[in-house]
């Protein structure tokens, strides 16, 4: 019982989740598949969503983060396109860990400036699990609480920048945010934050 609590309804949401963007891209248009690699390096943050969306005012906490992550976008709505992200997170500094999220993810490609960059911004709905709660303000979040912070939702707004003669090699800009939204998943309100950086390339 303590492993079926460990990783709740949380994975049921998870391919509801994915059903329900499976349904809603059936009425997009069917393009040729595009795959992207991703890996990022960052650290976590001691703030919630907000503060850290700010990543030259909010406090770091001493604890790195890198990872690595695959898209893929088998639909597109004229220049928005559709699809799905799996990725996989070291977490130092204290009591190491290990992340793993997967969700559904959108990003827009049209805007350029001056015929030379391309600045795309993207979202990523999804779950994400952790082998250990963080020490720092995840614990602290899940001690307030008396919750179970391994398995929350997982938000990842982006902003990614590459040039127009070069557009499948990208940088981005990522806030790695892990919450249970109002209580909704292991009993808690904020999870935790980090602000990374990383380099995509798209093939």
């Amino acid at each position: 019982m303590s492993f079926l609590r460990r990783i709740p309804f949380g994975f049921l949401s998870g391919a509801l989740i994915v059903q329900l963007a499976t349904a809603g891209a059936a009425a997009a248009e069917e393009t040729d598949v595009e795959h992207s690699l991703f890996t990022f390096g960052g650290a976590m943050v001691d703030g919630d969503m907000a503060e850290s969306a700010n990543p030259f005012g909010v406090d770091y906490e001493d604890h790195p983060i890198f990872g690595i992550g695959y898209q893929f976008f088998p639909y597109s709505i004229g220049s928005v396109k559709l699809g799905l992200e799996a990725g996989l997170a070291g977490r130092f500094g204290g009591n190491t860990n290990a992340e793993i999220w997967g969700g559904v993810v959108g990003r827009y490609d049209a805007i350029e400036i001056a015929n030379t960059i391309r600045i795309i911004p993207s979202f990523t709905f999804g779950l994400s699990h952790v082998t250990e709660t963080m020490d720092g303000r995840e614990k602290k979040n899940e001690e307030t609480r008396g919750g179970d912070a391994s398995t929350l939702f997982y938000l990842g707004p982006e902003l990614s920048f590459s040039t127009v003669s070069r557009p499948e090699l990208e940088v981005f800009w990522r806030l790695h945010h892990r919450s249970g939204a109002w209580g909704t998943l292991g009993d808690m309100h904020g999870g935790s934050n980090a602000n990374v950086v990383g380099v995509r390339y798209n093939f």
